[in-house]
């Protein structure tokens, strides 16, 4: 009995041992490759140097990197990650808030939805008043400027946002303020972030998907059509349209529009929504016109170029952030490298589109520059 008792013990030593170094031989063999986690940094080996080693970089470089090397370690965090979510509803970031329904919201957007980052109510006005300042400009070079209000995830998903969560007694909301700003200075504006929330329940699919952050390709597609008709009646032209031919269902996300349940790093998917993929084709008739388009803004700009909104018009560029400037074949440039001002001279219509996260913090970078060159010191 004690042979067989000493026997088992040393099978399950052996076992216990095994398993702890398993990991150690799989990380410099690689005998089982793991998925990746998704939002995490590059894990590079530091180059040795004596510096590095008297000052003591070097060795905390190669402790991190040796610690995030170790076999097994992507899926060692996922599956406490799945059992946080499971038993306690916890994610692993700070950013994300888990709504109703298992809808995911980026804290920044509710934040703005509520006013909780409100910068006052005289803010916007120096900002507006140059950009009044440069429409007037292009319109006189006959050409189109209209400032574009995104879509917004918490305006869209309003019901699903948590109640625990604090907003401003008196209602505001810089997005509120800018538009209620740009109005008093004629400033030719486009509210998509009310008009997109006012079709929720009205479409046969939602326009935003419950893991991602973005408006879905479906929800782009009405945004785009409903600019188009814009420029339309304001230039007196007609424009190629954007028809949807058929949707295509898929349970595998595409243009990463599941971009926020990716930086949970889970095993299983926090909501198993099926994704709607519209395909869509313009109008090609050679009767109508196409404006040389310039494009401004944040990443919900993205979402139109996968709906094909750069084959509207002729050399359609986008500007992302007013720091990287793309074209149709994708070639892109640093905006510094650029030659933004001659584009400028050259277009007929220019876009700026920000969602209510970023029209305090990167409109500015446009505006200010735009006006320095048109009205230099002044």
């Amino acid at each position: 009995m004690d042979m067989q008792l000493k026997s088992a013990r040393g099978r399950l030593l052996r076992f216990i041992m095994l398993l702890m170094i398993f990991p150690f031989i799989n990380q410099h063999f690689d005998i089982i490759t793991g998925r990746p986690l998704r939002g995490v940094g590059g894990n590079t080996k530091p180059v040795f140097t004596w510096q590095g080693w008297w000052d003591g970089t070097y060795q905390q470089g190669l402790e991190k990197h040796c610690n995030d090397s170790i076999g097994f370690r992507p899926d060692m965090i996922r599956t406490v990650n799945q059992v946080n979510f499971s038993i306690f509803k916890e994610l692993n970031t700070s950013n994300v808030i888990l709504g109703h329904h298992n809808n995911l919201i980026y804290w920044d957007y509710i934040s703005a939805y509520y006013g909780d980052d409100y910068a006052g109510d005289n803010f916007p006005m120096e900002s507006m008043r140059k950009l009044k300042k440069i429409q007037d400009t292009l319109e006189k070079m006959g050409k189109l400027f209209v400032m574009v209000h995104a879509g917004s995830k918490a305006s869209y998903f309003a019901e699903d946002i948590p109640d625990y969560l604090p907003r401003r007694a008196d209602g505001k909301n810089n997005l509120n303020n800018y538009i209620r700003v740009a109005d008093s200075f004629g400033i030719h504006q486009i509210n998509f972030n009310a008009w997109i929330a006012s079709l929720k329940g009205k479409k046969e699919r939602d326009l935003f998907n419950k893991q991602g952050i973005h408006w879905n390709l479906y929800g782009a597609y009405f945004a785009i059509d409903s600019l188009i008709s814009y420029i339309e009646n304001v230039k007196k032209i007609q424009m190629q349209h954007p028809h949807i031919v058929s949707i295509e269902h898929s349970y595998e996300a595409r243009y990463d529009e599941d971009d926020i349940e990716h930086q949970l790093n889970l095993i299983y998917p926090v909501d198993t929504t099926a994704y709607w993929y519209p395909q869509i084709q313009y109008d090609t008739s050679d009767n109508l016109a196409k404006p040389r388009m310039i494009y401004i803004g944040d990443s919900f700009n993205n979402t139109f170029l996968f709906d094909g909104i750069l084959n509207v018009g002729t050399d359609a560029q986008y500007w992302y952030y007013f720091q990287t400037a793309v074209k149709k074949n994708w070639f892109s440039k640093p905006i510094d490298e650029y030659d933004w001002k001659g584009a400028l001279e050259q277009a007929d219509c220019i876009v700026m589109m920000y969602t209510a996260t970023q029209l305090v913090i990167a409109s500015p970078d446009f505006i200010n520059k735009v006006y320095d060159h048109y009205y230099p010191g002044k």
